[in-house]
């Protein structure tokens, strides 16, 4: 009974991604670690404050600016090139990260995005959060940066990447966030911040905002050499749970994760959740002021339960929407393929005469997430991530996932 109990408990572990102590308490409530504890903003050295106690320049700091391009890439993640979902045909490329981050349980992949650099480098960004159970929320959030310039060739093993911390424009870390998405354009990373009272995107400049730190200051931002400085930020029309960008349309998409059911169960499809006013989405224009406010007209539904991820692109005469959803490290992930048979118009597209059990679905492995559209010279590409089990960062060609 011992063996069956300790099995049962291994493969848990590997599905959650759990320390032992955070898994009993998971399972059993006991045990565990700082659920219930408040955190605090980890800042650079106090030292580094002037006579006034107001934080010195960057320039004063002795930091270093740096480029995408000019970053240390340090770790190795695994290339893959296989199906994942349960349509044949359907090839996905891909990565895996390192023995470290793809087993460590103190943080969780959840928004994924693409940069191409000014030297033809091609990248692909992907935000963590720190685990508050495990005494890592204070650290907020990070951001891997993946070479993936030689994907598309298909000629490499392996890629190489390194993680930068993000912190605001006091040099303090985003204790507590999500970044449950983020979407980058024209240099700018924009990050989903679903934080109570916020309802905010944020925005890091790429280009001028990254910096490395000297190595006397690492420890004070738990070993960390590179931070990503928030230039500024707008309000969300609705609680920002991903993030991701139509560029055929020219607007911002963001959506709400709103679970339905069972406390503790999976993720299933039904008419009662897919009618929940809290399934959210929302198409908007930052510089809108009366998108940019809190109230609900502003936003789009229904949709589905579970929402991780949404983005859409024109095809034809068409607007195709994808939402990506998902519950729990067990049940199969659902890619809902929605055709709004109309050209996009005013703030929703138009699909009131969806019909739940008509929208076709792809099903991906557990623990979906965000979603992102990638426009390279010669395709488009959507780019997914997964947090649980065996933790996958893929793009599959976009016209493969018309159907």
């Amino acid at each position: 009974l011992l063996c069956i109990v300790a099995s049962a408990a291994l493969v848990a572990k590997e599905l959650l991604h759990l320390s032992f102590p955070n898994l009993l308490r998971t399972i059993f409530g006991v045990g565990g670690g700082k659920k219930g504890s408040s955190a605090e903003a980890v800042c650079l050295s106090y030292q580094l404050l002037d006579l006034n106690g107001n934080r010195t320049t960057a320039e004063n700091m002795n930091l270093n600016e740096m480029t995408v391009e000019s970053l240390d890439l340090t770790r190795t993640a695994s290339a893959f090139n296989k199906s994942l979902t349960d349509v044949g045909g359907i090839m996905s490329s891909g990565f895996l990260w390192n023995y470290v981050d793809a087993e460590t349980t103190k943080w969780r992949p959840q928004g994924v995005t693409t940069f191409h650099g000014s030297s033809g480098r091609r990248f692909v960004l992907v935000s963590w959060y720190g685990r508050k159970d495990e005494g890592y929320s204070e650290l907020g959030g990070r951001i891997s940066f993946v070479d993936i310039s030689d994907m598309q060739a298909n000629t490499t093993s392996q890629y190489f990447y390194c993680h930068v911390l993000l912190v605001d424009e006091k040099f303090c870390t985003l204790p507590n966030i999500h970044v449950g998405g983020i979407e980058q354009q024209n240099g700018t990373l924009y990050v989903a911040d679903s934080r109570k009272g916020m309802q905010s995107i944020l925005e890091f400049d790429i280009t001028s905002g990254l910096y490395e730190l000297p190595s006397e200051m690492m420890s004070s931002m738990s070993g960390y050499r590179y931070v990503l400085r928030q230039s500024s930020s707008f309000h969300s029309p609705t609680k920002p749970s991903f993030i991701s960008y139509d560029i055929d349309n020219d607007k911002f998409v963001v959506g709400t994760y709103a679970r339905c059911g069972k406390k503790v169960g999976i993720h299933l499809d039904s008419e009662k959740c897919f009618s929940q006013l809290k399934n959210r989405l929302a198409w908007f224009d930052k510089s809108d002021v009366e998108l940019n406010s809190r109230d609900s007209n502003s936003t789009c539904w229904h949709y589905f339960s579970e929402m991780q991820g949404a983005a859409s692109a024109r095809v034809g005469n068409s607007t195709i929407v994808w939402v990506s959803s998902s519950y729990g490290p067990i049940a199969d992930s659902h890619l809902h393929v929605v055709n709004t048979s109309s050209s996009f118009t005013g703030v929703c597209p138009e699909i009131d005469n969806i019909v739940l059990g008509e929208v076709p679905i792809l099903r991906f492995p557990p623990g979906l997430e965000d979603l992102h559209i990638e426009q390279t010279e010669d395709c488009r590409y959507m780019w997914m991530a997964t947090e649980f089990g065996t933790r996958r960062i893929f793009a599959t060609p976009l016209d493969h996932l018309f159907t």
